[in-house]
């Protein structure tokens, strides 16, 4: 049995972010030292900065354990972020982050969202293909100075 469920404690999320986030650290070399913030190194007070500034979370729970998540947040205008997004390693390649993607986007165009933007390392093609699936368009690459990496920002229009 599989279901999706809104989720608020920062323990849950941060425990399924540090695991799915940190095979991604090791495949890029990233380490608390060099990306303090990225979700594989992330801790709950961080977490819950997000949540209590209007992030919200969702779990893929099957059989009582949640086993990935995705969120969104208010950007501007009509455009919102989806953030977050992982699944755990045992469990990829299941659908599952498609299904969260999906169920996410849903929750957005209810509440009036016509763009969603997501961010994804510019190193990881294999990610940025996928979202190319998901009908996700590269409009532009950041470049972040405090990080070992670039952000690679796509978008799609839900309308």
């Amino acid at each position: 049995m599989e279901n999706i469920i809104e989720i608020n404690d920062s323990k849950i999320i941060t425990d399924i972010l540090n695991r799915a986030f940190l095979t991604v650290a090791e495949q890029y070399n990233f380490t608390r030292e060099n990306a303090p913030t990225f979700p594989a190194f992330i801790g709950t007070d961080r977490i819950d900065d997000f949540l209590n500034k209007g992030l919200k979370m969702y779990g893929y729970k099957i059989y009582g354990n949640i086993i990935g998540c995705a969120g969104y947040s208010y950007y501007k205008e009509n455009i919102y972020f989806i953030e977050r997004l992982a699944t755990l390693p045992e469990y990829r390649h299941l659908g599952v982050g498609k299904k969260l993607v999906e169920y996410v986007e849903n929750k957005i165009k209810d509440i009036g969202g016509e763009i969603v933007e997501i961010h994804v390392v510019d190193k990881n093609i294999i990610l940025r293909e996928w979202y190319k699936k998901l009908n996700y368009v590269e409009i532009r690459i950041d470049e972040i100075k405090t990080l070992p990496f670039n952000s690679c920002v796509m978008n799609k229009k839900l309308t």
